[in-house]
């Protein structure tokens, strides 16, 4: 394919056609790229930081055991499961009580009892 001349080309113009524009902009998009996946944050590096916020965080709030801290945690679970179940248990001892005590002085009454 014969090479087209501009008009009117002046002395220190340039050319560029279409196609050399495209191979420009398709290279630098594949620098660029590259340059992206080359300073990605790698999945290694995600961990690290986390490892580091943690360990900031429980640094901060004086946990320094982990097991221990472990422990603490199930044994106020174990105080909050207790606690709900004497409520459970007591609020149905009192609601028994108070039924009992209904129906026996019904019973008493309908026999007539002194």
């Amino acid at each position: 394919m014969p090479e087209r001349m501009p008009p009117a080309m002046l002395p220190g113009d340039t050319v560029l056609w279409s196609a050399d524009i495209q191979r420009m902009i398709t290279a630098a998009a594949l620098e660029a790229a590259k340059a992206v996946r080359d300073d990605a944050i790698k999945a290694d590096d995600v961990e690290d930081m986390v490892e580091a916020g943690i360990q900031r965080f429980l640094d901060r709030v004086g946990i320094d055991d982990i097991p221990a801290f472990r422990k603490d945690l199930s044994a106020m679970r174990a105080a909050r499961e207790t606690r709900e179940a004497l409520i459970s248990h007591g609020l149905k001892a009192v609601v028994t009580v108070l039924l009992g005590g209904i129906c026996t002085a019904i019973w008493l009454a309908i026999k007539g009892a002194k």
